[in-house]
């Protein structure tokens, strides 16, 4: 089989918004066109030409599947894996799933595309604006976040980002990155897949491009107090961050 370069990119995706039905059946469920295009580009690499059927489900997501039994046999052998679930069982208990041991053994280019893949699928930026009583002064927040309800992989990631230089922080349901080293060197080194936007979620970026936001986050590191100080509302500072958006540095404008 070729593509052996493109495991990591296929297994990131079923380990976030895909997963093996029965013995036959290898379903990636996602809003992007682009990560569905990524899917059948990858899995078409490593195991030749392949049927895929698509449909769109009742909440809008898609779905792209693959009817192989030969196919789930290599993936979870490949993967060391039974089942490629998240969500917990009927008794409370969450399925045995983890990163594949191979993909901690890849070289760090490789892991960092195999984590760029998985933020894609099931990671956000966040930028946001308050007010600061106490400087009397807006305050703008900066966060990358991956959402992951199962303990065991939740942990296995946290503690992936930490091998490669990252200080991420942990919560019941989600891994993020805050301070300013982690999201640069986030936007240096991983970024989310090109083409990828962001949801209905989110109020603000809405629509815009996930890296768009993201390099936007990086250049307001740039500001100062008083770039702010003009305006009176949050909204104002929101429509002034996105007449930024594909601008020039700001420090190289000064």
């Amino acid at each position: 089989m070729s593509g052996r370069k493109n495991w990591e990119i296929v297994i990131g995706l079923l380990l976030t918004d895909g997963c093996v039905s029965s013995d036959r059946f290898i379903i990636f469920h996602n809003k992007s066109e682009v990560l569905h295009n990524l899917f059948k580009e990858k899995m078409s690499e490593l195991f030749g030409n392949l049927h895929f059927t698509q449909r769109i489900e009742k909440n809008g997501t898609k779905r792209t599947q693959i009817s192989r039994k030969n196919i789930v046999k290599k993936l979870l052998q490949k993967c060391e894996l039974k089942t490629f679930r998240r969500k917990r069982l009927k008794n409370g208990d969450f399925p045995s799933v983890k990163i594949p041991s191979f993909i901690k053994k890849l070289p760090i280019s490789r892991i960092k595309k195999f984590l760029q893949v998985v933020f894609s699928a099931d990671g956000s930026i966040s930028l946001s604006v308050r007010w600061h009583k106490r400087n009397k002064s807006w305050e703008i927040r900066r966060r990358i976040e991956l959402t992951c309800k199962h303990p065991h992989l939740r942990k296995e990631y946290f503690e992936l980002l930490k091998s490669i230089g990252f200080s991420p922080r942990t919560s019941s349901d989600n891994i993020t990155l805050e301070k300013k080293k982690d999201i640069l060197k986030f936007a240096r080194e991983i970024r989310f897949i090109d083409g990828v936007k962001i949801g209905k979620d989110s109020k603000n970026w809405c629509g815009y491009e996930k890296n768009e936001v993201l390099d936007l986050a990086t250049k307001t590191f740039e500001l100062r107090k008083k770039d702010l100080e003009k305006f009176k509302t949050k909204e104002e500072v929101i429509s002034f961050l996105k007449s930024l958006l594909k601008g020039p540095s700001l420090s190289g404008s000064r």
